[in-house]
């Protein structure tokens, strides 16, 4: 009897010892709701997905790729290649005849490159790359007089191949979007001018000229730019990108200039020196136009003033691309 109730009671403090040991896993269980589990797992989730992106921008090297429209005023060029439209028009307003059309400045076009860029943090890179910029634009004028026309053309080209070195900003704006940062300068390699104009005469007579001048000092033709734009993450690898960048590039003459003029009599005349911008005023009006002399020439003033014109690349692009994580 006693050996029986000694085994109860041990029993039942065994029971007793397992049910309080149990009872507060099973009181936390019963107590957690469902909303505080799925809000756990959404912060779980978060933070893997965090880590994956940081994991992403350490990776030590981007490329980037861009292209887009371009706008400089290229204010001494225009000066220059819109000489023989003001003659013409001149004429008009001497009533000399009527004219149509006329001279379109050089200001619309477009560049391109690409840019590898050295993560030092996930937010800070340092890039070098280089790109081609291009600007280029058709004129052409009628001048009619009684039952005669000529027609004046033109199509000059101004470009450049910038080598840049820059600091390159990432900011977070959001799981899928970054605010870019970037600035720094540019060595303006292979910078060229070609122009073509040509006039048409009654009767099936034309006259071309043509020039071509270019720099070959690189770095002489230091420039600085500065952009800001968005980034839209595609992939943990890849981010679209639309930015506005803002250029200064204002350079000195060109160190070489080859002017050639030929005609339908056949007749032709080459000459290389230096782009000179000859401004000629009178009391009927006035003209700006390249001539390329072998030597400085002479200004007469107030009449016939000679400059040397700035090459100005000066204003900004609207680019767009994508940076991809290597």
């Amino acid at each position: 009897m006693r050996i029986r109730e000694h085994f109860s009671s041990v029993a039942i403090a065994v029971l007793l010892t397992a049910g309080l040991v149990s009872w507060p896993t099973a009181a936390a269980a019963a107590g957690t709701s469902e909303p505080d589990t799925e809000e756990g797992i959404r912060i779980e989730r978060l933070a893997a997905l965090q880590m994956e992106r940081t994991e992403v921008k350490l990776s030590p090297l981007a490329l980037r790729l861009y292209g887009g429209f371009s706008q400089a005023e290229a204010v001494d060029v225009n000066k220059g290649l819109d000489g023989y439209f003001e003659i013409f028009e001149l004429y008009s307003a001497l009533g000399a005849g009527t004219t149509t059309g006329g001279y379109n400045p050089l200001r619309a076009g477009y560049d391109f490159g690409a840019d590898l860029i050295f993560q030092i943090t996930p937010q800070i890179g340092i890039g070098i790359g280089a790109g081609y910029i291009r600007f280029s634009k058709s004129s052409l004028l009628t001048l009619s007089h009684e039952s005669e026309s000529l027609e004046l053309s033109g199509t000059p080209t101004l470009s450049a191949v910038p080598i840049r070195l820059g600091l390159f900003l990432t900011l977070p704006l959001g799981e899928k979007l970054n605010l870019t940062v970037n600035a720094g300068a540019a060595a303006y390699a292979e910078l060229k001018l070609d122009a073509q104009q040509r006039i048409d005469y009654p009767g099936g007579y034309w006259s071309e000229m043509s020039l071509s001048a270019r720099r070959s000092a690189l770095f002489d033709e230091l420039g600085y730019h500065g952009s800001l734009g968005f980034e839209f993450m595609i992939s943990p690898k890849a981010g679209f990108f639309v930015e506005v960048l803002g250029r200064y590039a204002r350079f000195k003459n060109f160190e070489k200039a080859t002017a050639s003029n030929r005609n339908s009599d056949g007749d032709s005349e080459t000459i290389e020196g230096r782009i000179y911008l000859e401004t000629y005023t009178s009391d009927e009006g006035g003209w700006s136009l390249f001539t390329v002399e072998a030597t400085p020439p002479v200004s007469v003033p107030p009449h016939r003033v000679y400059t040397e014109p700035k090459i100005d690349l000066s204003g900004f692009s609207l680019q767009a691309g994508f940076r991809i994580r290597l």
